[in-house]
């Protein structure tokens, strides 16, 4: 009897009979309807974020579905969620028939031609004719989100940028059912000045500010893209890239190389790792790298920008080309590494652009060498800093010293162990990017109960 006693005045009695009582009093107010043309098993990070986002609001939701145009054994429903396939006959349809990810290499995308089309592709009304999506994926969103909607007492939409279909889809489903709460996430901007790949600009500022103004919410993935978005809407929060599970340990693991990773995208002129080639180069020259001990791992589909730099530096034989990995597979590359190498672009216009790797860099917690376009970004500048995972440079030449000297400091350490090292700060990254905590200005937002988790829910454990 007196066990039954310490039972139900025991803290976690406690915290079952509060989460069972919140799940069935404040939940089920919370019905989402997702739109997702991004979703796994489909590779990158546009993927991985739709789903971790979606699989967190659908942990403390009532019920759940997302439309999608992947299939794959992930459209079934699961404890928690229903995921059904919209057939999408677009452009990355007949894509997807020669690569998984459905991309272009980026050296056949430097022909005007191929920059016209891509700039009418993103031009509204052929942004939903032509683009990701096309015109049977929209009208089927359209259609079965409003028969979503009516039979399962919808409050909720949730969609995300790109494409553009999804958000339109969203924004008439919107105007057919104006009680409807409508989220409007963004990976990107729907332009923006380094990529000017849209026609007309003025004119879609208008018409896109017409749009988003109807959102209730509009979420993105950093500060510097919240700034550009309020143009569209004031309701803007950042909604970082979150981590579902640390590893129980970050601990070196051997390196038969001194290894510099760098897993992804080059976006043509976007990004410029020319500095680091420098770097090497002249650390080699000067005799503070051994050439055989050095590796460069490249893994995406741009494979030719790292062959033509290595030639140009006399290199070549240190390139480790993998092509393109799976999402597991590039995280393992990246666990691996001496140093993950970070590229993206900053300006006085335009600060934020943080490239969805970071998240997995992150996680890997291994050294990051960042190198930014034009200028040093001051909000990745911050972040690396508060994880104390690594350092940002611009490729300026004034700042390749900073960069030659960070390179040599982890090849000095890999010298003397043998191993790799985890640079960063586990309970800073912790704290600021467990799902939980990114997740948090959402739930706060819509008032979203943040804790407990609604017990009545399985969690999935799908791994990417």
């Amino acid at each position: 009897m007196a066990k039954n006693n310490l039972l139900f005045h025991s803290p976690l009695f406690f915290h079952f009979f509060l989460s069972l009582l919140l799940s069935l009093s404040l939940l089920p107010s919370f019905r989402f309807l997702f739109l997702l043309y991004h979703y796994p098993p489909l590779p990158g990070i546009s993927p991985k974020r739709n789903y971790l986002i979606s699989s967190e609001i659908a942990k403390r939701s009532a019920f759940s579905i997302i439309f999608t145009s992947t299939k794959s054994a992930l459209t079934r429903d699961t404890a928690n969620i229903s995921v059904k396939t919209i057939s999408a006959f677009d452009f990355r349809y007949f894509l997807r028939k020669k690569n998984s990810g459905g991309t272009v290499v980026d050296k056949r995308k430097n022909s005007v031609w191929f920059q016209r089309a891509i700039k009418l592709m993103n031009t509204f009304p052929f942004s939903i004719l032509i683009g990701e999506g096309g015109p049977v994926y929209l009208m089927n969103l359209i259609w079965q989100g409003n028969t979503a909607i009516r039979k399962h007492k919808i409050t909720h939409i949730y969609s995300s940028f790109r494409p553009f279909t999804d958000h339109f889809a969203a924004y008439i489903l919107k105007k057919m059912n104006p009680h409807i709460y409508w989220i409007a996430d963004f990976r990107d901007l729907m332009y923006d000045p380094y990529f000017n790949k849209i026609y007309f600009k003025k004119i879609h500022n208008r018409f896109f500010r017409n749009i988003f103004y109807t959102a209730d919410l509009v979420t993105t993935i950093s500060e510097g893209l919240a700034e550009k978005l309020r143009a569209y809407n004031s309701n803007v929060i950042t909604l970082k890239n979150g981590i579902s599970k640390f590893p129980e340990q970050f601990l070196p693991v051997p390196a038969s190389k001194f290894t510099v990773a760098y897993t992804g995208s080059m976006y043509l002129d976007k990004k410029n790792a020319e500095p680091f080639f420098v770097a090497i180069k002249e650390l080699i020259d000067e005799g503070k790298l051994a050439r055989e001990n050095v590796n460069i791992i490249y893994a995406g589909k741009d494979s030719f920008y790292w062959h033509d730099m290595a030639a140009v530096y006399k290199l070549s034989e240190l390139i480790d080309d993998r092509g393109v990995l799976t999402s597991t597979d590039a995280m393992n590359v990246q666990k691996d590494a001496c140093v993950n190498l970070l590229l993206t672009i900053s300006s006085d216009h335009q600060t934020g652009i943080l490239t969805g790797k970071m998240i997995e860099y992150f996680e890997a917690g291994n050294p990051v060498l960042a190198i930014v376009k034009n200028q040093i970004d001051p909000e990745l500048e911050i972040l690396l800093k508060e994880l104390r995972i690594g350092k940002s440079f611009s490729d300026l030449p004034s700042d390749l010293p900073g960069i030659k000297e960070f390179i040599f400091e982890e090849y000095t350490h890999w010298k003397k162990t043998g191993m790799n090292r985890k640079a960063v700060d586990v309970e800073v990254l912790k704290k600021k990017y467990s799902i939980e905590e990114t997740m948090r200005p959402l739930y706060e937002k819509i008032g979203i109960p943040i804790l407990p988790l609604n017990p009545l829910k399985g969690t999935s454990d799908f791994t990417f």
